[in-house]
């Protein structure tokens, strides 16, 4: 598995494994509204649309592997507050949504 990416108003941020990106949508760090780049088609997605799907089945977690988790969850968790949606629930740029900081 490669990964997805998450689409924020300052661009792509990632790539994040797809166990990282459904607890953060679980959790409500990131909305069901934002666009996730899959790696490995290159294809976007809505994060709804990932949360759908059948879960992988589940692997024998390694402590290496906990600790990369929790590295992303904590990279994910600053990204949901970035995130921009309109009243079309698309996902747009700053320059796009002409919105300001």
């Amino acid at each position: 598995m490669i990964g997805f990416k998450v689409l924020t108003k300052d661009g792509l941020k990632g790539p994040f494994k797809k166990s990282s990106i459904l607890k953060a949508i679980t959790s409500a760090q990131i909305p069901l509204q934002a666009r996730l780049l899959d790696l490995e088609t290159g294809r976007y997605l809505s994060a709804a649309e990932l949360v759908g799907e059948q879960p992988d089945p589940p692997a024998i977690v390694t402590e290496a592997a906990t600790v990369s988790e929790k590295k992303d969850i904590a990279e994910i968790s600053n990204i949901g507050d970035k995130v921009v949606t309109d009243d079309t629930n698309e996902l747009k740029l700053d320059e796009e949504s002409g919105s300001r900081d």
